[in-house]
């Protein structure tokens, strides 16, 4: 997965769980971007427990 495309997955996770109209703002202060918009490690990891979640999700919508 390319950088932007952690970035991008990054910024519209914190543009769900924040408020709206500063998803890089809630990023940078949970740590997941760094000052220059890049990914850290921490958003790193982000990325990759969303994507392990991906399949235990359906559950959860009453897809049985």
């Amino acid at each position: 997965m390319t950088e932007t495309s952690l970035t991008q997955r990054i910024l519209a996770f914190s543009a769900h769980i924040g408020r709206p109209g500063d998803p890089a703002g809630v990023a940078r202060r949970r740590a997941w971007i760094d000052a220059d918009g890049a990914p850290t490690i921490a958003g790193r990891e982000l990325v990759e427990a969303l994507e392990d979640q991906s399949t235990t999700r359906t559950v959860f919508r009453g897809n049985f």
